[in-house]
């Protein structure tokens, strides 16, 4: 028997998900290869070819299985895993191991990409990162056709015994496309990884999905067997192990929902328990999530995230391709209803250029990196004044640290609205720009940055981890970006007193916004626009109707009198409902 422990890791796609473990993505740590008989080889070959065959073939069905469920850019990912399987390069490489070393098949699978991964991992390119996990899932798919050919109908992976119908977690060395395709049959329940991270093609998947998901969990052959039960709590970022009775039924009695790729609920206007009205938006990166906004009866998109095309793309996406899209965006959402988009950001390297920065995060990213490649900003410019001609388009622009960056983006959006109305096309008159707070310099001071943007959004999670010296995404420091610090509570009060005191619209973005214990507070201070993920509107909302404008104004003033990140905890924790 297992001891009951709890693991953490990453959220990737919040959500609960509870039942048997099965490891997956594990099958390239294979053993010391044996060399084949030279009489074997050519048969090897053949061997290969065809399972390639079958995969592309097993792609293509997923693909038109999931069609209905998912946006283009989603199939676009499907689209990217299938030519990696007739990618040339890849092919020949694993023949040569075959032919030149003598290796069975499973084994040159495992061997050519253990030697891709290690030598992608020496490099800071997160594309190319992006490439070896994109292979590692290619090479996964190829190894599996020839496991299920191997095994008996009806095994499951890992000999456990359980059925192979039963519903499952994926505990997964990497987050994997291959993984989530397991989704066709309605078995997977979650995925927990060692590796991964949420912007991969696999976890953009997963959130669009809807998939309960966690990465960043060490060694999980250390501390679960094939078919142990866990919790996935991916809301949180927390594993449990082995649970008793007791927290499963609290697990069970929250989990209303059995398939998370059903529509949202619409279960009306958000408001405190005293009526007072909040407005909630969505934070979307692809057309699923859009559509999910729209179920769960969001006033709008508060941010929509445009990198995932030029994610997908092996080149820069032109101006008809980006007018597409967000001609879709607005045709899921409605046409009559608010949408603002979030100019491109990507790191230099994000963006396929050469010259790898030193420190990315603090480079060329944000509106920084649109103007220093003004071809890229100019076709994202011209296709979102074209994608609604009737209606008000909004930009928020992101990574601002100057009032300039602000005044070049309108002088950019009235040069190419003129040049549109020149060439005849029709495009907005009406355009609001706003400026994303994430830089700690323009928050503490916003008053020239709102001189010049129609809007503010604050972005709660980077403006966190810069004022914190935190990274997000990383484990190592965890609790230092995830602690209370004063600063961060007397920052984020001062920004939305600022904004009521210039008259300027201010909203609210982020993961940690809807944080049970914070959200009380910015409810004080005076936070009413919220955009965040369509699948905690049922939390928002459920934790809205416990407070009142009072009591949350009460507890702000006590949370600011503090004066050590203890004494924050321990007044959050107190007011906890």
């Amino acid at each position: 028997m297992m001891v009951a422990q709890m693991l953490e890791g990453l959220p990737v796609c919040s959500g609960v998900a509870i039942g048997p473990v099965r490891f997956r993505g594990f099958e390239l740590d294979r053993p010391l290869p044996v060399r084949l008989p030279a009489t074997r080889v050519d048969s090897e070959i053949e061997r290969f070819r065809a399972a390639i065959g079958r995969a592309v073939d097993q792609v293509g069905r997923v693909k038109d299985e999931l069609a209905s469920g998912l946006g283009a850019d989603e199939n676009r990912i499907l689209d990217v895993h299938s030519s990696y399987l007739e990618d040339p390069t890849f092919l020949q490489d694993v023949e040569n191991r075959i032919r030149s070393d003598q290796l069975a098949l499973e084994d040159a699978l495992a061997r050519a990409v253990r030697d891709f991964d290690r030598i992608f991992e020496l490099v800071e390119s997160e594309h190319m990162k992006e490439r070896a996990l994109d292979l590692r899932d290619v090479a996964l798919r190829v190894i599996r056709n020839l496991q299920e050919e191997a095994r008996s109908p009806g095994a499951f992976e890992g000999s456990t015994g359980i059925d192979a119908d039963t519903p499952f977690v994926i505990a997964a060395h990497k987050l994997s496309l291959t993984d989530l395709f397991d989704l066709e049959h309605g078995r997977v329940l979650g995925i927990i990884a060692e590796q991964g991270g949420p912007s991969s093609h696999a976890g953009i998947l997963a959130r669009s999905l809807g998939i309960p998901a966690i990465t960043g969990v060490a060694n999980l052959r250390d501390h679960f067997r094939d078919g142990d039960f866990v919790i996935v709590d991916a809301g949180t970022g927390v594993v449990h192990v082995d649970p008793d009775e007791r927290l499963r039924r609290e697990y069970e009695v929250h989990l209303t929902a059995p398939k998370t790729r059903a529509p949202l609920e619409d279960v009306g206007p958000a408001a405190l328990a005293d009526g007072e009205g909040i407005i909630v938006l969505g934070a979307c990166g692809n057309l699923g999530e859009v559509a999910q906004a729209r179920d769960a009866g969001f006033e709008g998109v508060g941010v929509y995230r445009t990198e995932l095309l030029y994610l997908l793309e092996r080149k820069m996406p032109g101006e008809e391709l980006l007018l597409h899209h967000y001609e879709q965006v607005h045709e899921r959402i409605g046409r009559d209803v608010r949408v603002v988009f979030r100019l491109l950001d990507l790191t230099r390297v994000q963006r396929h250029v050469g010259d790898d920065e030193p420190n990315p995060a603090l480079g060329l990213r944000g509106v920084r990196g649109l103007f220093s490649e003004p071809e890229m900003l100019r076709a994202q410019l011209r296709a979102l004044l074209r994608a609604s001609p009737e209606a008000t388009i909004e930009i928020a622009v992101p990574f601002v640290s100057t009032i300039q960056d602000v005044r070049r983006i309108h002088e950019a959006v009235r040069s190419e609205r003129a040049a549109l109305v020149k060439e005849g096309f029709a495009c907005a008159s009406d355009v609001r720009v706003g400026a994303i707070i994430e830089v700690p310099a323009v928050a503490f001071h916003i008053a020239s940055v709102a001189s010049e943007a129609d809007f503010l959004v604050v972005a709660l999670d980077s403006l966190q981890q810069y004022l914190l010296a935190a990274d997000r995404d990383n484990l190592g420091v965890e609790d230092y970006y995830q602690g209370f610090h004063p600063a961060l509570f007397r920052l984020l009060a001062q920004l939305v007193a600022d904004a009521k005191r210039l008259g300027t619209e201010i909203m609210l973005f982020g993961e940690s916004a809807v944080n049970a214990l914070r959200l009380p507070f910015l409810l004080g201070v005076g936070y009413r626009q919220f955009s965040i993920s369509p699948v905690r509107a049922t939390g928002l909302r459920r934790a809205l109707e416990k407070w009142s404008v009072a009591e949350t104004e009460e507890l702000a003033r006590r949370v600011l009198a503090c004066q050590t990140s203890l004494d924050v905890q321990r007044c959050l924790l107190e007011a906890e409902r």
